[in-house]
């Protein structure tokens, strides 16, 4: 299984997880995604998330860090974490105590200094675009806060491709490799809705491919070139979010065993992909929505955990 920065130790976590289960223990828990709010400060188009002024109070997310802080990645995300008044400067106070990732899209300066890994979403790399499609004007500050954060902690970018910009994917990956000289890694996302004008249809597809990819390839650093490779590697990965159809479903997800998922109410659960598409397991097993959420890296973790339990 190949290995990556990007992603926890998934080769430490593998054994940890069979020994745990051969001596019938209690796996620790390794990842906290913390929704900690539903508020954002874009008003993205194509986004599928209902904004909402539910979020995190100060006092629920520090039981959540007493509970798991001292063994987990506490990774916060949302909606857009830095519209919370009091969470910056509780990161900024606490970073040296606690295994802080962010992710967020960088309208308001990050905390960099005091988080371990930072993901910033952008989907352009043309500025009247990209404001257009986020509902305000963002893009230069943006682009300056992600040059500032590059620096001081390890950064990516996630670029979400729908039917409006996967053309412009090579474009985009040679300006980063220019702009941001110290990001860490560019992640290619999939738009999983139905609006229309993002979808891709079966022609996109196949220019992707054809055209698109190809060329990514060539000019992607290493770990960006790993993260594509896993992310989009048959064409049914574009089509409709439809991704990862040969992931078993039924039985126990061995690798949520060891996360938990905090909503901005502090409700717990135990699979962040899951409740992105609103299922709520509070148990490690698996739901047919399943097969569209995880790559081949995490299946490839139940797997391994699978073989070597028997």
């Amino acid at each position: 299984m190949r290995t990556s920065k990007y992603w926890d130790d998934f080769n430490r976590r593998i054994d940890e997880t069979v020994k745990v289960i051969q001596n019938n223990q209690k796996i620790k828990i390794r990842r906290v995604a913390c929704f900690i709010t539903n508020k954002c400060n874009f008003r993205c188009k194509y986004c599928n998330h209902s904004a909402d002024s539910v979020s995190m109070n100060k006092n629920t997310f520090i039981k959540m860090l007493k509970l798991y802080g001292n063994t987990a990645i506490i990774h916060i995300t949302g909606g857009e974490p830095s519209v919370i008044p009091w969470l910056y400067p509780f990161i900024i106070k606490n970073g040296n105590k606690f295994r802080f990732h962010l992710n967020t899209n960088a309208y308001i300066k990050p905390p960099s200094k005091s988080i371990k890994r930072l993901k910033v979403s952008l989907d352009s790399c043309h500025e009247n675009y990209w404001n257009e499609l986020v509902g305000r004007n963002a893009f230069k500050r943006v682009i300056l806060n992600i040059k500032e954060a590059s620096k001081n902690t390890v950064t990516s970018i996630t670029y979400t491709l729908t039917k409006q910009n996967y053309k412009n994917a090579v474009e985009f990956a040679e300006f980063c490799n220019k702009e941001f000289p110290n990001l860490y890694a560019l992640f290619f996302s999939v738009y999983k809705g139905d609006d229309k004008r993002f979808v891709f249809d079966t022609e996109d597809v196949n220019y992707f491919f054809l055209n698109v990819l190809p060329k990514l390839l060539k000019i992607l650093p290493e770990e960006s070139k790993n993260l594509i490779c896993e992310t989009i590697d048959e064409k049914i990965r574009l089509m409709k979010g439809v991704r990862f159809k040969q992931n078993c479903t039924g039985g126990i997800c061995y690798l949520s065993m060891s996360e938990k998922i905090f909503s901005p109410e502090g409700n717990e659960y135990t699979c962040s992909h899951l409740y992105r598409d609103g299922i709520y397991m509070s148990e490690p097993n698996k739901h047919d929505k399943c097969k569209y959420g995880c790559n081949r890296r995490l299946v490839a973790f139940n797997e391994e955990v699978s073989r070597r339990i028997k």
